[in-house]
């Protein structure tokens, strides 16, 4: 149960459905979901620790905002850390196939008249964790975990044309092909694919 409430309320957060600053109330949940406030409770926390909401004592849960200025810096803290990813991936010959499904699944989404800018985006974002995770470095890991990419996920997407995703995959193949030709260009390359979206 509290995985459900979970991947709803995220869901609805990411949608926009959930706006920043709304103040989501445990007893409505719990009525929704037909249980008692302690999953509810499990799921908000787990939400928090994404960085979706915010709980605050004696107030109560609000989706969390972020500031140009929080996402400009993400974005730049997140560009090292893949550049440092990259680096170690060319460095231990791993195989990459995770990524390259990402790919194909960005692929796909493109070539549906729905348009279906969310799944892009998901499939995008899980290229890039694919990466760091393949990077075998759990303290980069932890270090990537910590900037909540998944709570600014939405802001990241919502501006792309449909040209702007055919970009962005055309960048993904190239950032997989420097990895595969072992190419140390492409460390550089990831920075500036990332340092595009600060001004987003």
């Amino acid at each position: 149960m509290q995985t459900e409430i979970y991947s709803t309320i995220q869901n609805r957060i990411r949608s926009g459905e959930y706006t920043p600053g709304e103040k989501l109330s445990e007893n409505l949940l719990a009525t929704e979901f037909n249980c008692s406030r302690m999953p509810v409770r499990e799921a908000l926390k787990h939400l928090e620790q994404d960085g979706l909401v915010t709980i605050q004592p004696k107030s109560g849960t609000y989706v969390r905002g972020y500031s140009p200025e929080e996402i400009r810096n993400a974005v730049e803290i997140r560009a090292y850390l893949e550049a440092l990813a990259f680096t170690l991936l060319i460095e231990k010959n791993v195989d990459t196939t995770p990524m390259e499904r990402c790919i194909v699944d960005m692929a796909r989404c493109m070539e549906n008249q729905s348009f279906d800018l969310a799944a892009f985006g998901e499939h995008h974002m899980q290229f890039h964790g694919a990466m760091v995770r393949l990077a075998d470095n759990p303290f980069l890991l932890e270090l990537y975990s910590r900037l909540h990419l998944n709570a600014l996920q939405k802001i990241f997407f919502d501006p792309m044309s449909r040209e702007e995703m055919a970009l962005t995959h055309a960048e993904h193949q190239k950032i997989l092909q420097y990895i595969k030709d072992k190419n140390p260009e492409g460390e550089q390359f990831i920075k500036m694919h990332l340092w595009k979206r600060r001004e987003h």
